[in-house]
C-alpha cells in the first residue's frame, strides 16, 4: 500500500491534514478538487476483541469521510480483516467507491 500511495503522490496527489484527526496509516490526498482516502495499514491487537477494533476503525473512517467529503477509499487487500457490513452500506448509500488494492491490481487501479 505504501508504494501505491507514493505513486499517487508522484502523480500529483498531495497529503492534507484533517483537523482533529491524526493517524499516519490513514492518508487523505487531494488533487484539484478531488479528495481520496488511502489506508496504509489497519492495526488490530490479536489479544483483544478483533471485531470491536475493526468496528472502531471503520467508524472513525466514516468520520473522516464525512469531514472531507471524499468519494473514493483505497484499502489494502490480501489480509484477514473483513469489511464490515455497516461500512459497505454507508459507502453504497453515499456513493463512495471502495477500491481494494493488492499487489496484483495496484498498477491497474493507478491507470
Amino acid at each position: 500500500m505504501r508504494t501505491f500511495l507514493n505513486r499517487l503522490r508522484d502523480r500529483g496527489w498531495k497529503n492534507i491534514n484533517v483537523r482533529g484527526y491524526t493517524d499516519k496509516d490513514i492518508q487523505v490526498l487531494k488533487r484539484a478538487d478531488n479528495l481520496i482516502i488511502g489506508i496504509e495499514n489497519i492495526h488490530v491487537d490479536a489479544s483483544g476483541d478483533i471485531i470491536a477494533q475493526i468496528e472502531v476503525f471503520f467508524k472513525s473512517l466514516i468520520e473522516i469521510i464525512e469531514r472531507t467529503h471524499a468519494k473514493e477509499i483505497f484499502l489494502p487487500g490480501g489480509g484477514d480483516i473483513p469489511l464490515p457490513k455497516f461500512f459497505k452500506e454507508y459507502c453504497d448509500k453515499n456513493s463512495i467507491a471502495i477500491q481494494i488494492v493488492t499487489q496484483e491490481n495496484y498498477s491497474k487501479i493507478l491507470n
